[in-house]
């Protein structure tokens, strides 16, 4: 998993997978879950695209500010 700190000061956690020249696909969870919510499509979804999940802030390895 990698983070990155934006403007605010908040580390946001995601995980990147799939066809390296595939074209990018976000994908993001409902409100309070993780990237993780996406392990039954990793395989499907990597063959087509590079795949790019977020957690969003308070969840998985992001913070809460």
């Amino acid at each position: 998993m990698t983070k990155v700190r934006v403007s605010d000061g908040t580390e946001i956690s995601y995980d990147v997978w799939g066809r390296r020249g595939g074209e990018p696909l976000l994908l993001l969870q409902g409100l309070g879950t993780d990237s993780r919510g996406w392990a039954f499509q990793r395989m499907a979804l990597g063959r087509r695209f590079r795949c790019f999940a977020v957690d969003n802030r308070g969840a998985g390895g992001s913070s809460d500010a």
